[in-house]
Parts: structure tokens; sequence; C-alpha cells
């Protein structure tokens, strides 16, 4: 059996797209507890608290642009050719499982199946990057075999 592609990229990206959501209304509200922040006669708990809420923004746009940068992965593996050679977008099977090389975003389970998502930089993307069904690569001391690489009719 092989995993749905299109499904496993769809469910991370609504994953994704929901996380994205919450950045931007984390951000939404920091922006109102700033504004409604108001100069007292304690100025040092004024300035704490907007250096707070400043550190606090800037960690959530960072997290919010890396959920955009995963978005646009997802978004150029879907548009990516498929190919029996592993590029950018391949869904691969080994005989040490399931791999969807593109972006390093963990786990997922399609159907009862495992699918690893892995970057093409990665050690293991890198090993897989143009192999085909068939080719072994040495992986942590032992070989992994590409079984195959599925490709639509």
């Amino acid at each position: 059996m092989v995993p749905d592609r299109n499904a496993l990229l769809v469910r991370c990206r609504e994953h994704l797209a929901a996380g994205h959501a919450e950045y931007l209304l984390e951000l939404k509200n920091l922006d109102e507890a700033a504004a409604g922040e108001t100069k007292s006669s304690s100025g040092d708990k004024y300035e704490t608290a907007r250096e707070m809420i400043a550190q606090s923004r800037n960690l959530i746009a960072r997290n919010l642009a890396e959920a955009e940068a995963r978005l646009d992965d997802l978004a150029r593996m879907a548009a990516a050719p498929l190919r029996p050679v592993i590029g950018f977008g391949s869904l691969v099977e080994t005989d040490g499982g399931w791999y969807l090389i593109g972006a390093s975003l963990g786990e997922w389970d399609i159907s009862g199946i495992v699918v690893r998502m892995i970057s093409l930089a990665s050690p293991l993307g890198a090993a897989l990057r143009g192999k085909g069904a068939g080719d072994r690569i040495p992986w942590r001391g032992a070989a992994l075999e590409v079984i195959r690489v599925p490709v639509p009719d």
C-alpha cells in the first residue's frame, strides 16, 4: 500500500495553517497589550512591560516566519514533478520505512502508514537524492535500500 502523498501534504498544510493563525492572533493580542500600556509614575515598570512585550513579539514573529517558510515548502512540494529519481517532493519507500523529501516536519500517519518528512538537505535526504528503486546507500553502519519511488501513471 502506498500512502496518499496529497493527503499528507493537505494534513500538514492544515496543521501549519492553524499554527500560523494562532501566531497572528498572538501578535494582535500583544499589539493591543502594548497599545494599552500607559506611562505611569513608575517608569521602570512601564519600560519592563514594554520590553517583555517586545521580546514576546520577536519570538512570535520568528515562529510566524518559520511557519510561513514551511507552508511555502509544502506548496513547492505539491507542485514538484514526480519522477522515479529521488528529489524535492519525492515520496520514497525504503526498507527502513516511508519518507517524503522536502521539509523536515516530523512523522505523520496516513491511513496507518507512518511517513517521515525530511529535508533534502538532511543527511538522509542528501544521501537519497538522485537514487531510485533498487539503489542502496550506506546509512548508520548498514545499507538502506530504496524499494520504490512511486510516480503517477
